[in-house]
């Protein structure tokens, strides 16, 4: 029912006037995006951890992960800001990178990566590649695999660098190092922030970033499309531009984060930006929200954007409901606003991944919006949360599904400013996707400076999840897991789902010091651990009534026509054949059910 304008009035009123009041809540902050990254010549100041002494573990009190030391880096600035494609899986290979900038001699510009061929147990280390003194603060990478092949050694890590002189650096190092790194450099439409990936059909190249003309954002996304070549053993990259205008009304700044993904057969493909474009008319203005754009070309063409709308009377139930009415008082006072008027935003970074059916699933914080501050979150303990958004039959049915509230959100190091760092990886095969995200859980710290890294997974098939895990607790990583990354892709062995990841050491809490990176060798999951969601019941019962006839039949029907199938409409028990999509082939079972043909 349509509110009238006097009740949308007093709504936007009521949030107006309740928002001035969410200062006296306890430990409530707002925190806006930071518009760059500190630079290396920030002053080093006192730790900000230092006052909170970490607890003597003893051994045996708790199961921990195996946390092993690989390369190192002559400061924290390098994994620091939004997280990167940096530590890239391969199951296919039991092999796996993870790139970095190097210590000590020939400098802390220059570039290597370590490569680990037996699944993370042992680690080559500090391998160079890029051999001239150019400074690569944010480059990116991952592992190609040519078609077919089955040794690592005949395999190539690829790199794409956006320098700080404006260029871009590509290249490539065959992991037997049987050849020379090699390197290119060429010019662009620039930003020094890249979403990045490799399509799994073609092994093509794609990083995706806003087009800047020096600060001026350009309406545009740029993506670096980058195609190897068996000729040269390297890549060749070309450029294009999508547009993607800002709106008048809406944020002026660049996009605050960009990703992009593609499910296993290479062709469907997502574009994930967080930002305002006014395509959310009920947070237009105020906060962010994710947009998508897809491909069903393997990235040759995109889709128009397509907003995900997280609040307002369209918006997502889960959202609107997972703070408590207690917590709603320490934010706004009373009166409550309603919980359609609320506005929710997202932080400023998110992790992006595609499933085994072309579905996209987004790792986000969510938080109140300031509507007093744009694109602020309102934050502290317990007052922002992780969901993960994900679709259904490629984005008819979208999903909100709360997985734990954050008792922190921003840590301070330095001139460092991080937050909560979502991620999300998956396996090849695309039928688990796993969550990641940092927090730090300890009595009288109120600030993500003593992170661990926290974890929970959902089967892409059972609609099942697990737990939430942290995966730091009682390890060498524990309190201590400092801009935790996590691989794209994950492990597959006899006994579960290895997730990578690696954090960085920051000795006395400042970044200016030398660091070494971590890896975590054996943080598992089981199919067993997957028992949370949904209990499918009789498949094709698509009103829930306990039989499958003709009824279930015109529903599941109109749904793939996009008529709406009425109500009540069991979506779980329509999905005959477990594809993640309601189609025309699960009508054509639900037939051959009424016939007595199937199972």
């Amino acid at each position: 029912m349509k509110k009238t304008l006097p009740t949308l009035i007093l709504l936007a009123a009521s949030i107006a006037a309740s928002a001035q009041q969410y200062h006296a809540g306890k430990n409530l902050q707002v925190v806006s995006q930071p518009q760059e990254i500190a630079t290396e010549a920030r002053i080093q100041i006192n730790d900000p951890a230092a006052s909170f002494q970490k607890p003597q573990m003893h051994s045996g009190e708790r199961n921990s992960v195996t946390v092993i030391t690989i390369g190192s880096a002559a400061n924290a600035y390098f994994l620091s800001g939004k997280p990167r494609t940096l530590l890239w899986a391969d199951n296919n290979l039991n092999a796996i990178t993870f790139l970095h900038r190097l210590s000590g001699s020939p400098g802390s510009g220059f570039l290597g990566y370590d490569l680990s061929t037996d699944g993370g147990s042992t680690w080559a280390t500090n391998i160079p590649i890029l051999t001239s003194p150019v400074y690569a603060p944010k480059p990116v990478g991952a592992i190609y695999n040519p078609e077919g092949n089955s040794d690592p050694g005949q395999a190539y890590l690829t790199y794409f660098i956006p320098s700080t002189a404006g260029t871009y650096i590509t290249g490539v190092h065959k992991l037997d190092q049987s050849q020379n790194p090699t390197q290119n450099t060429w010019s662009g439409y620039y930003n020094a922030n890249h979403g990045f990936t490799i399509q799994p059909l073609s092994g093509d190249v794609f990083a995706v970033a806003a087009a800047m003309d020096g600060f001026n954002y350009m309406d545009c996304l740029v993506v670096s499309h980058g195609v190897f070549n068996p000729a040269i053993n390297d890549y060749e990259y070309s450029q294009s531009l999508i547009p993607f205008p800002a709106h008048p009304q809406g944020s002026q700044y660049q996009p605050a984060d960009v990703r992009i993904a593609f499910a296993p057969d290479g062709l469907t493909g997502f574009i994930s930006v967080i930002w305002d474009n006014m395509t959310d008319t009920h947070a237009g203005g105020k906060a962010y929200y994710p947009i998508l754009m897809k491909t069903t070309d393997g990235g040759i063409t995109w889709g128009n954007p397509m907003p995900f709308q997280i609040g307002g009377p369209d918006g997502f139930s889960e959202v609107k409901n997972y703070l408590s009415d207690e917590q709603l008082e320490e934010i706004f006072g009373l009166p409550l606003p309603h919980r359609d008027s609320i506005i929710y935003t997202t932080a400023y970074e998110h992790g992006l991944a595609l499933d085994m059916n072309g579905n996209p699933h987004i790792s986000v914080t969510i938080g109140i919006a300031d509507i007093n501050a744009p694109y602020t979150i309102i934050a502290g303990d317990g007052y922002s949360a992780t969901f993960h958004f994900y679709t259904l039959s490629k984005g008819q049915c979208r999903i909100a599904r709360y997985v734990s509230g954050n008792k922190t959100f921003q840590g301070t190091f330095g001139g460092i400013s991080e937050f909560n760092r979502s991620q999300i990886s998956a396996t090849q095969d695309g039928s688990k996707v796993f969550l990641s995200w940092l927090d730090t859980d300890f009595e009288g710290v109120t600030s993500n400076i003593m992170p661990d890294i926290f974890c929970n997974a959902y089967d892409v098939m059972t609609r099942k999840y697990t737990s939430v895990y942290n995966v730091s607790n009682g390890s060498e990583a524990w309190l201590e897991s400092f801009m935790g990354t996590a691989s794209h892709y994950v492990f597959e062995t006899e006994t579960g789902y290895v997730i990578p990841f690696v954090y960085q050491t920051m000795p006395g809490g400042d970044p200016t010091n030398p660091v070494d990176f971590k890896y975590i060798a054996d943080f598992t999951l089981s199919g067993a651990d997957f028992i949370y969601g949904p209990d499918c019941g009789i498949p094709g019962d698509s009103n829930g009534d306990g039989i499958v006839n003709v009824r279930d039949l015109v529903s599941i029907i109109q749904w793939s026509l996009g008529l709406g199938p009425g109500l009540p409409f069991h979506f779980c028990n329509a999905d005959v054949n477990g594809d993640g999509m309601v189609c025309i082939h699960d009508a054509i079972l639900v037939i051959m059910i009424i016939l007595g043909d199937w199972p």
